[in-house]
C-alpha cells in the first residue's frame, strides 16, 4: 500500500492495496462491474440498505464510475474499496471522511449520486471523523470478512488521515450488520426513527448508530510503570529546570522532584497509549499519598548526588526544602482517611482529566473521603479551579519569589463522596 504528498498537498492513491490474513483490498472500480452488480442487485440480500439493491447494471456502473474519479481526485474523502478473497470479488467496503466543521458527509454514497455538498460543508483538511459501510455477496457472509476487512480499513484511515472516530449506521433488524460494529468494538450510541431503506421507500424503520474511538481503545489504564519515569521527567523539565548547563545535573535535580512524589507503588498509575512508541507512550501519570507515608526520594538523592558541585548542592537543599514544606502543608488539612495528589500530564490535552475519572471513583470506593493537591504559579494551577477543587491555602514562598514576580503556591481541595 502506498499514499505519497504531491505538490499542492495532493495525495496519490494509485497504488493503495491493503492485505490481511485471507483478504486483499484495493479500489472498487469498472473492473469488478458483473461481481459488484451480482451482490448489488441481490433484493433478499441488500433488503436492509437505503441505497440498494441495484435495479439496473447502469446504476452499479454509475456507482464504479463515481468511485474511479473519486479515488483518483486532488483530495479523495470516499474511499470505497473492492474485498478480494484469492482471486474473488466477495464485497465491498468503504470508509468516508467527514467534515471537521459539520460533520456531513463529503463524496459519494452507495447509490452513485453525488451528495451535492453546498461550499460551506465542502470538508476542510482537519477530518476528526468517518464513517464506515460494507457489503457481502452472501455465500461469503457469516465468516467474519466484514470485520476483518474494516477493521484494516480503520487502521489505514487512522495512520493516512489521522481520524479517531468512526461511525456506522444500520437498520435495527440488521443483526448482522450491527453484531459486525460491536466486535469491532464499537458502541451503541443511538437509536432514531424515520430511516428509509430502498426496498421500503415508505415504511419509516428505525436505524441504530454506532461509534468507535480508535484513542480510547489504544489507551490503557494501569500502575505506573517506572520505565516511564524519563518521560514524566521530560513533563516537569521545561517547568522546573534549574539555572545550569550541566546537563546530567539538570536531570537529577528534575527527576528527583518526580522521585519525591513516588510514595507507594499501590498508588501509582498512568494512562498510555501502546500505539507510540515506548519512549513516547505515557499519556499522564498520578501518584497518590497517604497521611503517613514514608518519602524515600530524599535517601535516592544522597546516593546520586555525592558528587556534585557546592553550588548544585545549594540548589537542591533549596529544592528539597521546597518540597519538604509544601508536602507537610498539604498533609497538615488531611485526616487518615484522605489522600494526596501528583499529578503529570503529556502535552496531550484532557489525559489528566481522563486519568483521575478512572481513578478516584477507586478511590472513593475505597473509603477515602477528599483528595488533596499542591501546585504552584510555574504550573496550571488554574485547571484545578475550573475543575471544581477548592482553594484551602495560598501564599507566596519567599526563596523562589523574585523583584516583581511572586512565586505563589496553592493547595487544592476535592470531596471524593
Amino acid at each position: 500500500m502506498s499514499q505519497n504528498s504531491r505538490d499542492g498537498g495532493r495525495r496519490d492513491f494509485s497504488n493503495f492495496r491493503l492485505e490481511t490474513e485471507r483478504l486483499c483490498l484495493v479500489p472498487q472500480s469498472m473492473k469488478y462491474l458483473d461481481s459488484t452488480h451480482e451482490y448489488a442487485s441481490d433484493r433478499q440480500n441488500m433488503r436492509y440498505m437505503m441505497f440498494l439493491p441495484n435495479d439496473s447494471i447502469e446504476e452499479t456502473k454509475t456507482f464504479l464510475a463515481n468511485s474511479e474519479a473519486e479515488w483518483k481526485s486532488a483530495s479523495p474523502r470516499d474511499f470505497q474499496c473492492a474485498i478480494l478473497r484469492g482471486e474473488e470479488h466477495i464485497g465491498g467496503v468503504s470508509v468516508t471522511l467527514l467534515d471537521a466543521a459539520s460533520n456531513a458527509l463529503s463524496g459519494f454514497s452507495n447509490s452513485g449520486e453525488s451528495n451535492d455538498l453546498p461550499a460551506s460543508t465542502v470538508p476542510s483538511s482537519s477530518t476528526v471523523s468517518a464513517e464506515l459501510g460494507w457489503c457481502l455477496k452472501k455465500s461469503a457472509q457469516g465468516s467474519g470478512v466484514a470485520q476483518e476487512a474494516a477493521a484494516t480499513l480503520i487502521q489505514w484511515t487512522n495512520k493516512t488521515f489521522g481520524v479517531t472516530r468512526f461511525i456506522a449506521h444500520c437498520d435495527t433488524e440488521n443483526i448482522a450488520s450491527w453484531t459486525t460494529m460491536e466486535n469491532l468494538g464499537m458502541k451503541r450510541v443511538g437509536k432514531t426513527g424515520g430511516r428509509r431503506n430502498k426496498l421500503a421507500p415508505e415504511e419509516e424503520r428505525e436505524e441504530f448508530t454506532y461509534e468507535l474511538n480508535v484513542a480510547d481503545e489504544w489507551v490503557t489504564f494501569s500502575r505506573f510503570d517506572m520505565k516511564n519515569l524519563p518521560q514524566v521527567v521530560q513533563v516537569v523539565l521545561p517547568l522546573w529546570a534549574p539555572p545550569s548547563d550541566d546537563k546530567d545535573f539538570i536531570r537529577l535535580d528534575v527527576e528527583f522532584i518526580v522521585r519525591n512524589n513516588i510514595y507507594q507503588p499501590r498508588f501509582s498509575f498512568q494512562l498510555a497509549d501502546k500505539k507510540r512508541s515506548p519512549e513516547n507512550e505515557l499519556l499522564s501519570a498520578a501518584f497518590f499519598t497517604l497521611k503517613d507515608d514514608a518519602n524515600t526520594a530524599r535517601e535516592w538523592l544522597s546516593e546520586q548526588a555525592k558528587n556534585v558541585t557546592a553550588s548544585q548542592k545549594v540548589s537542591l537543599e533549596m529544592v528539597q526544602a521546597y518540597l519538604e514544606y509544601m508536602d507537610k502543608k498539604a498533609l497538615s488539612f488531611m485526616n487518615g482517611d484522605d489522600i494526596k495528589l501528583s499529578l503529570y500530564v503529556s502535552r496531550k490535552r484532557g489525559k489528566g482529566a481522563a486519568l483521575l475519572e478512572k481513578v478516584l471513583p477507586r478511590l472513593a470506593a475505597k473509603g477515602y473521603k477528599n483528595l488533596y493537591l499542591w501546585t504552584d504559579s510555574d504550573c496550571n494551577w488554574k485547571w484545578y479551579v475550573n475543575h471544581g477543587y477548592e482553594l484551602v491555602s495560598q501564599e507566596v514562598y519567599g526563596p523562589f519569589s523574585e523583584p516583581g514576580r511572586d512565586y505563589t503556591t496553592f493547595v487544592f481541595k476535592k470531596p471524593l463522596v
